[in-house]
């Protein structure tokens, strides 16, 4: 709910203490006739005219009801002044004349509380639609200062404006050299020729293109299009007359015109005079806001000082029912709207003596006055708003078929080299997708699925045993004929060689090796040798049995690690690629709302601190304060309501809702203290709803 909709529902709220006696059930009319006869007065032939009268006043008291019913503040979509004139035209039409007097004394109550409730309503309106102006100036305010701030946006604005400002040079200079040419028509002097330079130069002086060019360095523009002979010479030499001004000889035209034409355009440039018009518009734009802050600010403070409305609903004096008081502060209400919007007083301080004339008045305002006050700020807003897309666009539009072409031209040229390119890089993708990618994944889940049959192999799987059972039975046959060794002493030597042991071959070969050559000849050297042989062999399959066993123990190890490089390089290209198509999912927004509510946050601390140049005693600056006041707190209403608030949590969100509200009703500039107090609550805020963090 809006500020201006919390408004509505607080003055609706006390006007519904005047109900129950305004809209009180009319006399019965056999009441009315006891009473009437009671007090001498004839009944037979008035019965009739009396129930005429009484079902006249039901009806009207129903449709005052149904009316009132259709103003309420909780409905959905809120009136316009356009509907609510109709409204109040519906049931007070124009140029009734003695139907505008209500029927009886219930009826005229209830007519005045339907008034009052339409003068509340149009109250919300006008505090509504200030609002919402505020808001728009406060929007392209936020636009021209990102363009003041950044000389890149400056220029693109000086290029986007570039053929408005040269058609308003050619308009000026058509205008003037038509007034140049026709002079001579209505005096002695001789006609001028446009195809001499000298026509040009008094026709064009740099002050007149420079002020058709950026209208902010010519205070009245209008005098560009209407300028006689005369003028033109006269601005000219107004301009250019440095050495008259000094004391001394006044040089010729032609000398003046060289000599400001080099001082102006080597002192400003385009960019500068581009930032000098985006400033003053930004000081327009602060003219007009401070005008509509003041106007919110009066509106808001009368609505809770003791003035019109508030002090006669809040009242309970006895004679509370009373309809003409609550007429007279109805038209102290729509005296303080029409001198708000108007800036001037055109009611009368003499309320009119009928509702139906106070409602006359009150459309008289929906339809006159505020829109005029629309009309007003509709043409302040025309002034000082952003351009339109077209000329933000056109740059951009005319430059996609020059580059298109260029960059067609340029593919087309390079067309083999560039499918080549193609080509490569499909290729060199395809395999690094294949063969460094999917091969791997696909062995990686083999290996899970088939465990040790898709193991990698050193060596086969019997040929370790092969080898050492060849062993054994070489030396046990050694042992045999060298030793001459029974059955149990080979199947000993058997089991001994199985560990490795083989003390008997060893012996045999120190022995062999001391007369090597007859020991080669006729003894057992050469046996003995390949039977070490033999045992090497197997030492070595031992080994690579050890190896495949270990490699078998790590082989998820090793295929992971192979493909970690391919998996990390494709999840960078992969994130890469999709920061370029997809946007930061809202966070560069998300971290400009916090920007602004920092900034509102601080804007209300200093709008609460005290100034030594301001003056606060008086009431344009109460009602200035009140009114950015109201702006500031309206921002942080919409960011509540907004999905970028942090929590859905409904009990927060009421809660600091709530503080907004205390901090919008605080009062004026008496409670200062309780302002700021108010304040540091929702700079606490803060913290938890994360306006800190905006870097």
């Amino acid at each position: 709910m809006s500020y201006s909709s919390d408004l509505v529902a607080n003055l609706s709220n006390s006007l519904q203490t005047w109900s129950p006696r305004l809209l009180a059930t009319p006399t019965p009319p056999l009441l009315r006739e006891q009473s009437q006869s009671d007090y001498g007065h004839p009944t037979a032939s008035a019965s009739t005219t009396s129930i005429s009268k009484q079902s006249e006043e039901e009806d009207r008291l129903n449709a005052i009801r149904s009316t009132i019913v259709k103003l309420s503040p909780n409905r959905k979509r809120p009136l316009t002044a356009d509907k609510l004139a109709t409204l109040a035209e519906g049931q007070f039409p124009p140029f009734q004349g003695l139907g505008s007097v209500p029927v009886s004394q219930e009826a005229e109550g209830a007519e005045s509380l339907l008034v009052a409730q339409l003068s509340i309503s149009a109250y919300g309106i006008v505090v509504g639609q200030l609002i919402e102006q505020a808001r728009l100036l406060g929007e392209e305010d936020e636009y021209w200062a990102q363009l003041e701030s950044d000389p890149w946006r400056a220029s693109m604005y000086l290029l986007q404006t570039g053929p408005s400002r040269a058609v308003s040079v050619a308009s000026v200079a058509v205008t003037r050299l038509r007034a140049i040419t026709t002079s001579s028509l209505h005096s002695s002097t001789p006609s001028r020729s446009l195809l001499s330079i000298n026509t040009f130069r008094h026709a064009l002086p740099p002050n007149v293109i420079l002020g058709a060019a950026f209208p902010h360095l010519a205070p009245n523009t209008s005098s560009f299009n209407t300028a006689s002979t005369n003028t033109v010479d006269a601005d000219t030499a107004s301009l250019l007359s440095l050495d008259t001004i000094s004391g001394g000889p006044a040089p010729s035209v032609d000398k003046l015109y060289r000599r400001t034409r080099k001082l102006l355009f080597m002192t400003l440039s385009p960019l500068v005079l581009g930032r000098q018009e985006i400033a003053q518009r930004r000081k327009d734009i602060k003219s007009a806001r401070d005008d509509l802050a003041e106007k919110l600010g009066t509106l808001t403070l009368a609505s809770t000082s003791s003035l019109g409305l508030k002090d006669i609903l809040g009242s309970q004096s006895v004679n509370m029912g009373s309809p003409e008081e609550l007429r007279t502060a109805t038209w102290e209400t729509l005296r303080l709207l029409d001198r708000t919007l108007s800036r001037e007083v055109t009611m009368t301080s003499t309320p009119p003596t009928t509702p139906g004339e106070v409602a006359q008045s009150l459309i008289f305002l929906l339809r006159k006055t505020l829109h005029n006050h629309s009309a007003s700020f509709a043409a302040t807003l025309d002034e000082v708003e952003r351009p339109s897309a077209v000329i933000r666009a056109w740059p951009v539009v005319l430059s996609i078929p020059l580059v298109g072409y260029l960059i067609g031209r340029t593919v087309y040229a390079s067309r083999e080299t560039i499918y080549s390119y193609a080509t490569t890089a499909k290729e060199t993708v395809q395999g690094f997708l294949i063969d460094w990618v999917l091969e791997p994944v696909k062995k990686i889940l083999e290996t899970v699925r088939h465990g040790d049959d898709t193991a990698m192999a050193l060596m086969g799987k019997e040929s370790l045993k092969s080898d050492l059972e060849s062993l054994e039975r070489m030396v046990v046959d050694f042992g045999r004929d060298e030793y001459r060794l029974t059955p149990e002493e080979l199947q000993a030597l058997s089991e001994k060689v199985k560990v490795g042991d083989l003390t008997s071959v060893l012996k045999a070969w120190e022995k062999d090796i001391k007369s090597p050559i007859r020991s080669a000849v006729s003894g057992s050297l050469i046996r003995t040798l390949l039977i070490q042989v033999q045992k090497v062999k197997v030492d070595v399959a031992l080994a690579m049995d050890g190896i495949e066993k270990m490699l078998r123990s790590q082989q998820l190890t090793f295929a992971f690690v192979g493909v970690a490089p391919s998996l990390i390089v494709l999840v960078g290209v992969g994130q890469w690629v999709r920061g370029l198509l997809r946007t930061d999912g809202g966070k560069k927004h998300a971290r400009e709302v916090r920007r602004k509510n920092w900034a509102t946050m601080r804007h209300l601390d200093a709008l609460l601190s005290p100034s030594p140049s301001s003056s606060p005693s008086s009431k344009a600056s109460q009602a200035q304060t009140q009114g950015f006041l109201i702006l500031e707190l309206t921002a942080l209403r919409s960011y509540a309501t907004s999905r970028y608030f942090p929590t859905k949590d409904t009990q927060l969100t009421d809660a600091f809702l709530q503080d907004v509200r205390a901090l919008e009703n605080s009062g004026t500039e008496s409670q200062m203290d309780v302002r700021r107090v108010l304040v540091d609550r929702l700079w606490r805020w803060s913290d938890a709803l994360g306006w800190n963090n905006i870097l």
